[in-house]
């Protein structure tokens, strides 16, 4: 394969199996520290996203019970649906 003039190629070191077990100590450390991480703000937002859905029902339970106990005004007709058949 050709490069352009300019281009260079990333060289990694092979990980040889001593690397590894010299590694697997840091690995084994890590790794549940990362997934108790993600945990941990999983459950965050669990939680936020259930006080806002907790937060939406409670508003519109108030909203309503207030429309059911609120007085219409003197000579206010009676709201209906569209299509309703009214008298």
């Amino acid at each position: 394969m050709a490069y352009a003039h300019g281009t260079s190629r990333a060289h990694f070191a092979k990980l040889e199996p001593l690397g590894l077990i010299l590694l697997s100590p840091l690995i084994v450390t890590v790794s549940p520290a990362i997934l108790l991480v993600l945990l941990g703000v999983f459950v965050l937002w669990l939680a936020i996203v259930g006080v806002l859905v907790a937060a939406i029902v409670i508003s519109d339970l108030a909203h309503r019970t207030m429309r059911r106990f609120a007085r219409l005004p003197a000579g206010a007709p009676a709201r209906r649906a569209v299509g309703y058949p009214g008298h």
